[in-house]
């Protein structure tokens, strides 16, 4: 199931409409929803499993909130600076509302020069505050998650706000001066968009009647579980091999079996993502703000091919950068396609190295590298629609899935545990769990 488009010339335009997520309605099936209950029994069965573990390897009890503790320490440093994130954006839709009144100079010369710095104040705008996260991150020494939310919020929002100047900007250059029917974009309308889930600004969209806050609290409770999930999945199955990383001598043999053992992990870990990021916090905010359109994401789990997959498994996003990057590159360049969807993954792969970078502390680009070989060559094999080569597509997902988890965890513990002192640049870049020589 794809998003509603309507073509105009090369171009397909989104339209919003009211409907639920894919696994919202899929889980009315009773059938569907045992699978769901087989996952909600893994989640008891892995909590009791760490409480065990916690027990009687260390004689503690933590409940798997030791890491949550950890990644979510400074927490109120995240908030202080989400607050920043939203109070700046308001600020870039006054400014934008102070541009579009004065562009009444009779001379059009004045209008260039008028128009030429607000595009240069917007450009700095966009470069400095990706200096500012960068800086917020590194200053407070935040831990994974919380800079996590700190570097992601930042490019949601950086994105919402070029999404509302790109939409409204046309508007405003071809309305004339005279022109009485031009109603400016309303604050209200800005702010509702801040916080719905997506990327995409119109003046309208769809919306729910009213909360049904029991679906809400449902989706709230399945973010929190499914955050406990993903911490008891990390402490039991992806720290205890390679914690160690840095302290003692691993051999080859020994980090290849570490590999293939944590395909299984590494699944966990990328349907938790999806699950936590795409379907209960999106649908959870969707609820609250009575937004309808909850299409977020489609069956990607049925794809035979990395196009497919990258096409469905994040809606939002791949919106976003058809609209801004794919269009942009083919209408205002006059590139071909390929040269368009090339620059759309190269930008996607930078974006999240970058999120990921700051978030862990050190550079590490295997997600780039992996982000742009799948998808400059991958992504344009396509496989037939039948079983095997659904296997073969999961099976490739888990061992993709499975390095990033063991190298970035590798390469994490090797800096921790084998740290260099007053490194230089060079240093910095080059992979800590090559020079460290614990590799046998």
């Amino acid at each position: 199931m794809e998003s509603t488009r309507k073509r105009n010339n090369v171009s397909k335009e989104k339209y919003f409409i009211e409907r639920n997520s894919l696994l919202t309605d899929l889980f009315e099936d009773k059938h569907i929803r045992t699978v769901y209950n087989m996952f909600l029994a893994i989640f008891i069965g892995l909590f009791f499993n760490t409480v065990a573990y916690d027990y009687i390897k260390r004689g503690e009890m933590n409940l798997g909130v030791r890491l949550i503790k950890i990644g979510f320490g400074k927490i109120h440093i995240v908030i202080i600076t989400w607050l920043c994130y939203i109070l700046s954006s308001c600020l870039v839709f006054c400014c934008f509302n102070i541009w579009a009144k004065f562009r009444t100079f009779r001379n059009k010369q004045h209008i260039k020069i008028w128009d030429r710095c607000c595009l240069t104040l917007l450009v700095l705008y966009y470069v400095g505050s990706f200096n500012l996260a960068e800086n917020i991150v590194t200053t407070f020494k935040l831990p994974i998650c919380s800079a996590f939310i700190v570097t992601c919020e930042h490019v949601r929002l950086l994105m919402k706000i070029h999404s509302f100047v790109r939409t409204k900007f046309p508007h405003i250059i071809n309305t004339k001066r005279t022109d009485d029917k031009h109603i400016p974009p309303t604050f209200s309308n800005f702010l509702y968009f801040l916080f719905i889930p997506t990327l995409l600004y119109r003046d309208s969209y769809p919306r729910k009647d009213k909360i049904d806050w029991t679906f809400a609290a449902f989706k709230l409770l399945e973010f929190v579980g499914a955050i406990f999930f993903f911490s008891f999945v990390i402490e039991r199955f992806l720290n205890p091999s390679l914690q160690d990383f840095g302290l003692r001598e691993y051999q080859l043999k020994e980090l290849i079996l570490i590999l293939f053992e944590n395909t299984i992990t590494g699944i966990f870990i990328l349907m938790l993502i999806f699950f936590i990021i795409l379907h209960s916090c999106q649908n959870f905010f969707a609820e609250i703000t009575k937004f309808g359109d909850r299409m977020f994401y489609s069956d990607w789990w049925t794809c035979t091919s990395y196009g497919g997959y990258f096409r469905k498994w994040n809606i939002v996003v791949q919106d976003w950068l058809y609209v801004y990057i794919y269009k942009e590159f083919m209408e205002s360049f006059g590139t071909s396609a390929a040269v368009a969807k090339f620059g759309v993954i190269v930008i996607s792969a930078v974006v999240h190295e970058w999120c990921l970078t700051h978030a862990l502390g050190f550079f590490f680009p295997l997600l780039f590298v992996e982000f742009v070989v799948l998808g400059s060559i991958l992504g344009n094999v396509e496989g037939y629609k039948n079983i095997v080569f659904n296997v073969i597509f999961w099976y490739s997902l888990a061992i993709g899935m499975s390095s990033l988890c063991t190298f970035y965890t590798i390469e994490y513990y090797a800096r921790n545990n084998a740290p260099i002192k007053n490194p230089t640049f060079l240093e910095n870049i080059v992979s800590r769990f090559i020079t460290c020589d614990c590799i046998d």
